[in-house]
C-alpha cells in the first residue's frame, strides 16, 4: 500500500510529497521524500528537521510511533496549509478514531 501526503502552492510549481510504502501508515517500510520548486525544497528541509532533528511531535492526540509517522508528517505540512492559504493538502490516510473503542471501555490508544 502506498500512503501519501501532498502539499501543494496555487503558483503550481512548488510542492512537497511525501511517500511511505508498506501496510502500516504509522510505520511504513519505506519513505520518498520529495520537493519541486525553490520554496517547496525549503519547507521540506524545515519540516524534515522539526521531525528528526528538533524531534518536534504533536500532542497526544494525534497518536505517533515512530518518526517515520505518516500521521507526522500529515500534522507538520498541515500546519503550513492552515497558515498559509496558498497552500493545499491532500492525503490517502485512513481517518484517525475520534471516540475510545467501546469494547475494551476506552482504555487501549486510539490508532
Amino acid at each position: 500500500m502506498e500512503w501519501r501526503v501532498v502539499l501543494k502552492h496555487k503558483n503550481g510549481v512548488d510542492r512537497i510529497e511525501i511517500t511511505g510504502i508498506g501496510p502500516d501508515p504509522h510505520c511504513p517500510t519505506n519513505i520518498i521524500k520529495t520537493s519541486r520548486g525553490p520554496i517547496g525544497k525549503k519547507i521540506l528541509e524545515e519540516v524534515l528537521n522539526r521531525i528528526y532533528i528538533e524531534r518536534d511531535y504533536p500532542s497526544p492526540i494525534i497518536p505517533v510511533f515512530s518518526p517515520d509517522d505518516m500521521y507526522l508528517f500529515f500534522y507538520h505540512l498541515a500546519m503550513i496549509a492552515d497558515r498559509n492559504p496558498d497552500w493545499d493538502i491532500e492525503d490517502n490516510l485512513p481517518p484517525l478514531p475520534t471516540e475510545p473503542d467501546v469494547e475494551d471501555n476506552g482504555v487501549h490508544l486510539l490508532i
